[in-house]
């Protein structure tokens, strides 16, 4: 079964790129909780995350599901906030045989992206990075001149990222 939420104690890059994204919340006054940007969900980044599902009037849970990541990423889309936020862990990337929120989340936005490039076809959605996402990923890259590994790295994930928040 694929993990599709962050969680206390969860650790990870997803965490510290979300932890940047409530910071920019938490700047413009829509909650009041600042993270650490560490990559570590602790105690502030539940708290942050109940402020940010509290002002979204999303069910208060603590934890990033997919309907929070949304609504996250929609607000920066909103905001026309295009982010390069740094990671914290350098060598932390998705790649064939993983399975989490993240790869869920890539998979989503590969698609949203797919819809309006005839070049990039649609894949499954399931938080599974097989072959048909290496496959989709490798496509993207080609197409936005990024190294073609088949990874999701940094530089893959923000372009992914950015690509679809200028949709």
């Amino acid at each position: 079964m694929v993990k599709l939420y962050y969680e206390s104690n969860d650790i990870g890059l997803g965490i510290n790129k979300m932890q940047a994204y409530l910071n920019m919340f938490q700047d413009r006054g829509l909650i009041q909780t600042r993270n650490l940007q560490d990559g570590v969900f602790g105690p502030r980044t539940q708290q942050a995350t109940k402020e940010w599902q509290q002002y979204k009037g999303l069910p208060i849970t603590g934890t990033i599901d997919t309907s929070t990541w949304a609504s996250i990423v929609d607000e920066l889309r909103e905001l026309k906030i295009i982010s390069n936020i740094p990671a914290t862990v350098d060598s932390y990337y998705f790649s064939q045989g993983n399975q989490s929120l993240g790869v869920y989340q890539m998979q989503m936005y590969l698609n949203e992206i797919a819809a309006k490039n005839p070049c990039l076809r649609p894949i499954p959605v399931d938080g599974l990075y097989g072959p048909r996402t290496t496959m989709a990923v490798q496509q993207f890259q080609y197409l936005y001149d990024l190294t073609i590994d088949g990874v999701i790295g940094a530089q893959t994930f923000d372009a992914i990222v950015n690509t679809r928040n200028m949709q």
